[in-house]
């Protein structure tokens, strides 16, 4: 009977003991997480917001669609905010990462937007084209976002022209 007990005490204290071991190791990979490379962190939650749009979109499930691609702009909201609020506390190669986080983010959501015009031009939702090409060119602004809003004022006046077919430039006769 004593050893039942104590084999008991044994297993008992065993599993609490693995229980505490599991529990540090949670705790020394999520502190390695943390200290790790930001750049790969981020652009990995940036991946996986546009797997997830590309998913939404491929299902029709456009608010979702949408929704995953403004998680990517809040993601470059932040870093902008943390680079503005850090700066002179980071070091360089820190202010670079945050830099890159910031381009890839943004760019990856023009980017989303523009898809996001073609499917609606596609599904033939053109006054939903017509605002998705609109914001592309109010919100991406300046010469890093300049392919994405040439690209979207070419959209917008491919959708003008479907509703509009008079507004085609006709070139003159020869």
């Amino acid at each position: 009977m004593n050893n039942d007990i104590f084999y008991s005490a044994f297993r008992m204290e065993g599993r609490v003991c693995l229980r505490m071991f599991c529990g540090l190791l949670l705790l020394v990979g999520t502190l390695s997480a943390c200290t790790g490379d930001r750049y790969q962190q981020q652009s990995d939650v940036i991946k996986g917001h546009v797997e997830m749009f590309y998913g939404h979109l491929q299902s029709h499930q456009v608010e979702q669609a949408m929704f995953e691609n403004e998680q990517i702009e809040v993601l470059a909201l932040r870093s902008e905010e943390r680079l503005l609020h850090r700066v002179g506390q980071m070091r360089q190669g820190e202010r670079t990462q945050e830099w890159k986080i910031i381009k890839t983010a943004k760019e990856t959501a023009a980017e989303n937007w523009l898809a996001l015009a073609r499917y609606f031009s596609e599904t033939q939702q053109y006054n939903k084209a017509l605002s998705t090409y609109r914001r592309i060119i109010e919100t991406y602004q300046g010469s890093a976002y300049l392919l994405y809003v040439d690209r979207a004022k070419r959209g917008l006046r491919d959708v003008e022209a479907i509703l509009d077919p008079g507004t085609l430039l006709v070139a003159p006769a020869r």
